[in-house]
This record gives C-alpha cells, structure tokens and sequence, in this order.
C-alpha cells in the first residue's frame, strides 16, 4: 500500500496532551510530517520525518511513534532539569 489520498492532504496541527503534529504534502508526492511539544518555558521543540510517496502506512505510523517518544524524552529530559531533579 502506498501513502493514501487521505494521507496527501494537508494537516493542520492540533494539540493532544502536549503534543501537536502536522502532515504537509510534498511535491514529490510524499509527506512531511512536524511533530512539535513545548516545554515549561514554552519553548517550542520539533522533530520533522520526510516519508516518500511510496512508503506504506504501517512504516509510518511505526516512525512518527518513534519520533513522538524521541520528542517526548528530550522535552521531559529538559523539564526536569529546568526543575532542578536532573542535569542535562
């Protein structure tokens, strides 16, 4: 299966529990996809994953999930040392 129409289309990000994500269509045909997450400071940390056209839906879902906890490690990681627990 290759990305679906559905898929191709633009997203805007939305907010869930701190964590906001974007799907943003490429020319190539594929997608690129903006996970963001703020820390105490607000500050705005974001990883982005570039997925081709042809690439399945599973291998997606598996990589953003992937991505989302990287995110989620690093901004907890800094929240706690902003909070004096733990140095970074």
């Amino acid at each position: 299966m290759t990305l679906y129409a559905r898929h191709a289309t633009r997203r805007m990000p939305s907010n869930r529990n701190g964590f906001c994500w974007a799907r943003i269509p490429q020319d190539s045909g594929g997608a690129l996809y903006r996970l963001y997450r703020r820390d105490m400071r607000r500050a705005v940390h974001a990883v982005l994953r570039h997925f081709p056209a042809d690439c399945d839906r599973k291998t997606i879902a598996v990589e953003v999930n992937i991505a989302r906890h990287q995110l989620r490690n690093t901004v907890d990681d800094i929240d706690l040392a902003l909070m004096g627990v733990t140095n970074v």
